[in-house]
């Protein structure tokens, strides 16, 4: 009780964030379809009706809990980017993630249709990772090492292909890692006229991704 009473001195901004960061957690342990509001309560140390004030269903508490994940992938993704030189950048946007980053997107396609909030957001956060893409292999044909005449179809090309192999790599797990990375760079490699085997040796580490244990938190 006390906890409670504590947790209730929280702003709303305070409260909500952790809410979603409660949500979070449940989702990497037991998928987006097997969160439900009770439980995320009892995540947290409030009463179930508290979530409804910040959260008017469980739909939109999950989507909120995806946004919050993706929007802190991406500005993490960003800096790291940033930072690397044009192949470098593709080599580390396109290569395999962790585990934990591409389960929740892989779980998050699976419960889309179900729930539409978490698909406008799904549908929202994959154009901006095309729109990622696209800029960098812009980078890439403006510095010279590649060739692409429409960095927008490209990207959505590599992007499929990506997808499809985090598939089989994380959900399936008929390729291992090496495996799921070779495939990628190859398409890549052959689609923007880069050197082969570019990408493997500019592969940077650590892979992006890296934000999905601390974004619950």
């Amino acid at each position: 009780m006390a906890e409670r009473k504590n947790a209730e001195r929280k702003s709303s901004d305070q409260r909500r964030d952790e809410i979603v960061r409660a949500t979070l957690r449940l989702v990497a342990a037991k998928g987006f379809a097997g969160v439900t509001l009770r439980e995320v309560a009892t995540e947290v140390g409030v009463v179930h009706g508290l979530i409804r004030h910040y959260f008017a269903s469980r739909d939109e508490l999950v989507a909120a809990a995806f946004d919050f994940a993706v929007t802190s992938e991406l500005a993490s993704d960003r800096a790291l980017l940033d930072g690397l030189d044009p192949v470098a950048a593709l080599a580390g946007w396109l290569a395999a993630t962790p585990e934990d980053h591409y389960r929740v997107w892989i779980d998050a396609w699976s419960e889309a249709p179900r729930t539409p909030p978490l698909a406008a957001a799904l549908d929202r956060h994959h154009r901006d990772c095309e729109r990622i893409l696209t800029a960098v292999i812009e980078r890439v044909v403006d510095a010279g090492l590649g060739a692409s005449a429409d960095p927008a179809a490209d990207s959505r090309l590599l992007t499929a292909v990506a997808d499809g192999v985090a598939v089989q790599h994380h959900a399936v797990g008929v390729i291992d890692v090496d495996e799921a990375n070779a495939i990628v760079f190859a398409v890549a490699e052959r689609q923007l006229a880069l050197e082969p085997g570019s990408l493997a040796r500019a592969n940077p580490v650590p892979a992006r991704g890296q934000w999905a244990e601390g974004a619950a938190r």
